[in-house]
């Protein structure tokens, strides 16, 4: 089933702002961006754990930022 759709404006607009090429039509853009927020990605329980894990750790200052990092390894 098919059915024309009249976009305001300001949306067309985001739209067009979300084309990764010139001549993508927006009903490709729109298709892109549903396929992208679709909930097809599920975390398993031993990946979410080790997520909330990590945040606990920086949230402890367990943590050190990138430019440390960098220096430990010596690309500083």
């Amino acid at each position: 089933m098919s059915e024309a759709v009249i976009l305001p404006d300001p949306m067309v607009r985001r739209i067009e702002k979300h084309k990764t090429r010139p001549d993508e039509a927006p009903v490709d853009v729109i298709n892109r961006l549903l396929d992208y927020f679709e909930d097809d990605d599920y975390i398993d329980e031993e990946t979410e754990t080790a997520i909330k894990e990590g945040l606990e750790e920086h949230k402890a200052g367990k943590s050190i930022s990138h430019e440390e990092l960098g220096k430990k390894l010596g690309f500083i």
